[in-house]
């Protein structure tokens, strides 16, 4: 089935060296717990049939892929035409699209100190961010600030972080 489920969203690009179907399979995991019903549907060049979890989780593309979230049937029926938007309860469909990183480096502006020193005032200032073996993760949700946008960011960040532990 042919979807036009790109057309809106909030996107949140995150760079990691986890394995990228692993942490999905925790994160989505974990949502079936409020979502018993979820509905998962796998892409590429074309989005497949929307799907129970329990039965697209073995399917998750390692290295690259696309996978559509929604809560249930009712809510995978509204995506087309409501496109990322918060529904009822205040959550909505989203999805987690993820790649190689195509090129070697990027230059990137780090707001936070990655050293943690503490006492020392800090100032934002450049970096190079060498890309190789890492993948790009987009998460697509409804918007970038509500409780659910929030909190899908806040699972997926954790999900990757505990299989970069390994």
């Amino acid at each position: 089935m042919e979807r036009s489920l790109m057309i809106t969203g909030y996107d949140t690009v995150l760079i990691t060296a986890a394995p990228v179907d692993a942490g999905i399979r925790v994160m989505l995991d974990d949502l079936r717990g409020r979502w018993p019903n979820m509905l998962v549907a796998l892409g590429g060049d074309h989005v497949g049939p929307f799907l129970p979890w329990r039965t697209t989780r073995a399917q998750v593309p390692a290295g690259a892929g696309e996978v559509y979230v929604a809560r249930d049937a009712e809510m995978e029926r509204r995506w087309d035409d409501l496109g990322y938007s918060l529904m009822e309860q205040a959550e909505g469909p989203f999805a987690v699209l993820y790649q190689s990183a195509s090129q070697p480096a990027v230059e990137i502006q780090l707001n936070e100190d990655p050293y943690e020193r503490r006492g020392f005032g800090f100032e934002p200032y450049p970096a190079t961010l060498v890309t190789a073996g890492l993948s790009l993760v987009t998460l697509v949700t409804p918007d970038g600030d509500s409780t659910f946008s929030q909190g899908l960011l806040h699972a997926l960040r954790q999900a990757l972080v505990s299989q970069a532990r390994g």
